[in-house]
């Protein structure tokens, strides 16, 4: 009977050592998954505002876990026209860095730029190195200009100014004024992500601000960007593979933004709105572009995520065209964001689109 209830006590007490021992475990654990996650949690991170996705996109990209990226331009917004507000200045004022594209596309940046020359913001111009087209030409138009204000060349430039009395002459008030909302050759194109080449410039622009803000992370940051020049450099080859399986080289859409892939590829736009979608064409114009379109045999309209397309309707409808689909990157729209699209899955939707526009 000793025996029996010896082993009975001895059985509790390993019961009883064996729950203390488990619930000690569990305690541990708890207690170390509550460290890790306090850890997580106070990871430095950098607060970084951009104004256009493929600088979002690359600062994502390129940051990793260690940034924070707001995009101050809204989803399906443009950033030619936008204007932040009060509110959003004071959000940018407590973060690290405002990184825009430059080369005249955000208007608005300026102003920002003023409003925080004394807050402790970096505020940096991605497109820095990369020459813009029309921005050579329009140089030496200034140069031509400060000549003639010299008084050099008079007898031309008189000759020049009858020669354009003359032209204002055959045309309607209202047509002139009209001419003259929509761009001109003279005018910078500021949509250089649109050539992968040129946006290893911005995602490297990117990459040596964020080492800046926080240098210990340099190895990281570097080779991320090394992982977004490589893929770049892939989407060109891409490009070029799909350029050379073409038969024409000419594509007609809704704004135009793609002067880019002109000056990489030997690809030609027809704009029906001018470089800024805002700039309708004239009724003039509008007649140029559907006889263009039936002269190079278009047989698509390509349309974009965020520009209006009741002009495009019209040619659409004049040249007997289908619809087709362009992303000029600028921004996203909802159903991007719902399908995780990344500047490298929209190139290559953009590729394919050409891919048909072109055959």
């Amino acid at each position: 009977m000793k025996k029996i209830f010896s082993l009975i006590i001895v059985l509790f007490l390993s019961l009883f050592l064996a729950a203390c021992s488990e619930a000690e475990q569990t305690e541990e654990k708890t207690s170390s998954e509550e460290e890790t996650s306090t850890e997580e949690e106070t990871v430095e991170k950098l607060e970084i505002y951009t104004t256009i996705f493929p600088l979002e996109d690359f600062a994502n990209k390129i940051g990793g876990d260690f940034v924070n990226v707001t995009n101050i331009v809204p989803v399906g917004g443009d950033a030619h026209s936008f204007e932040p507000s009060a509110r959003d200045l004071i959000e940018i004022a407590e973060g690290d860095a405002l990184i825009y594209n430059g080369a005249g596309l955000e208007g608005f940046v300026d102003s920002i730029i003023q409003t925080l020359e004394s807050e402790e913001i970096e505020i940096v111009k991605a497109s820095d190195g990369i020459v813009s087209l029309n921005e050579e030409n329009n140089q030496g138009h200034e140069e031509e200009e400060e000549h003639d204000e010299h008084g050099h060349d008079s007898h031309a430039q008189e000759d020049d100014e009858h020669d354009e009395h003359n032209e204002h002459d055959e045309h309607s008030e209202e047509e002139s004024e009209q001419e003259d909302t929509h761009d001109h050759g003279h005018d910078v194109d500021p949509h250089v992500w649109l050539d992968p080449m040129l946006a290893i410039t911005l995602a490297e622009n990117i990459k040596d601000t964020l080492i800046n803000l926080m240098p210990e992370q340099e190895e990281l940051f570097t080779a991320n960007f090394d992982d977004v020049k490589a893929e770049l450099e892939v989407i060109n080859e891409e490009f070029e593979v799909m350029i050379d399986d073409t038969a024409k080289d000419t594509f007609l859409v809704s704004h135009a933004g793609y002067g880019y892939w002109e000056d990489r590829y030997g690809l030609k736009q027809i704009g029906i709105a001018g470089m800024s979608p805002s700039n309708d064409p004239s009724q003039r114009q509008l007649k140029e572009i559907i006889d263009l379109a039936d002269e190079y045999g278009l047989e698509y309209v390509m349309y974009e995520q965020n520009i209006p397309a009741k002009v495009a309707e019209i040619v659409k409808e004049e040249v007997g065209a289908e619809s087709l689909y362009l992303h000029n990157l600028e921004a996203l729209v909802k159903e991007d964001i719902e399908n995780n699209e990344d500047y490298f899955s929209l190139m290559r939707k953009n590729i394919e689109a050409l891919a048909i526009a072109l055959q």
